[in-house]
């Protein structure tokens, strides 16, 4: 229910982001030099390291390959379900609605070539790049894990690690005018360690702990010390003349710079160290958020396209704005809390049925557990 929940407030920051207005701003990075999409992605990764792992140590590889494999085609057809329609109504509406056509700008430049390339993942548009970034992660997982198994995460891990390097070198763009590719914002070499580490975490969980008890205490004061460093310098606590402007080139999103990754893995080694035990009541609401991930990813992605075409086309006060966004997560919210009502409406109804026996039956089994056993001969 935690992993839920911290999943589930990542989402809520994301609606909250991605609707331009004064509340976007305040959720900006409110942990320091990390945003909601890497919580998301490694706790995403954590839950499949946890469940996945979990299926590949009691049913083999075959059961675990098909779980995740299912798991990626599902959220490759949501990926589809969501962007097609949108990018053809962007299509139709691009010279009436000038956000519209503003955000699927490439899209728009070559429609017909960008249409071929979105069911290969080859064409992304901006906040539709996430979902694609999953299942190619996806996919690659039950060989993560077999490889795992057999040489140990040290291995993996110094593989994906030299992936994450060579991320940070600039990258090689096709010429323009060519094909329509357009891969995402993010980079998916670097964001491949953050992943395979997050399935790490999670499947190495299952066997023993993750920080041995005696040295908790060391990782807990020092990851500390880095978290409160990321925040000051985050929220201008340190002044900004006292920080190297060069110091920013290191903490680039995309590439997942290293100071940038190094002020996650504080925050992860922080809080499994911790192990904050908050009260369920404060969880539930994001914990449902975070059960029905794929489902409110893609939901909000329509909505806050909307939101922000609304925002940009018409003038509107910090207020209103404000209003508009609140108004998609509380959309969202709606969504979800029906979402777990038909969940459990299908698990009761889906349950087996006891038949009711006839009262001669029952008193006759009755009869025959009151008398005692009578000794057996020979």
């Amino acid at each position: 229910m935690r992993l839920d929940a911290v999943r589930g407030m990542f989402l809520v920051i994301m609606a909250g982001v991605h609707v331009p207005s004064p509340l976007s701003h305040a959720l900006q990075e409110p942990f320091g030099f990390t945003s909601a999409a890497e919580g998301f992605i490694f706790l995403s990764a954590c839950l499949a390291g946890v469940v996945y792992g979990k299926t590949y140590l009691k049913n083999g590889w075959t059961e675990m390959s098909r779980r995740i494999w299912n798991r990626a085609k599902l959220v490759y057809i949501v990926h589809l379900a969501v962007l097609l329609p949108v990018a053809l109504i962007a299509w139709a509406y691009a010279r009436q609605v000038a956000p519209l056509a503003n955000h699927f700008h490439d899209f728009l430049q070559h429609p017909l070539g960008s249409l071929l390339l979105i069911p290969l993942l080859l064409h992304q548009p901006p906040l539709f790049d996430i979902l694609p970034l999953y299942v190619v992660l996806l996919l690659a997982t039950p060989f993560v894990l077999v490889a795992a198994r057999r040489r140990g995460w040290g291995v993996v891990l110094a593989v994906s690690f030299l992936g994450w390097i060579t991320a940070q070198f600039p990258e090689i763009h096709f010429p323009a005018n060519t094909l329509p590719v357009r891969g995402g914002s993010f980079n998916l070499l670097a964001w491949q360690f953050l992943w395979f580490t997050g399935v790490a975490l999670g499947e190495t969980s299952l066997r023993r702990e993750i920080i041995s008890p005696k040295p908790k205490k060391f990782f807990f004061i020092a990851a500390g010390v880095v978290v409160l460093a990321g925040l000051c310098a985050r929220h201008g606590i340190i002044p900004s003349a006292d920080i190297n402007p060069a110091i920013y080139l290191w903490m680039d999103k995309w590439t997942l710079g290293p100071l940038r990754l190094l002020n996650f893995a504080a925050w992860v080694v922080f809080l499994v160290a911790w192990n904050p035990r908050p009260p369920a009541a404060l969880m539930e609401q994001t914990a449902l958020w975070g059960r029905h991930s794929l489902a409110v990813f893609a939901l909000h992605l329509p909505l806050v396209v909307c939101a922000a075409s609304v925002i940009q086309m018409f003038p509107m006060t910090g207020v209103q704005q404000i209003f508009l966004g609140l108004s998609v997560i509380a959309a969202i919210s709606i969504w979800v809390v029906w979402l777990e009502f038909n969940s459990r409406q299908r698990k009761l109804t889906s349950a087996p049925t006891v038949k009711p026996q006839p009262w001669f039956q029952r008193l006759n089994r009755e009869i025959i557990r009151s008398q005692p056993l009578k000794p057996t001969i020979g």
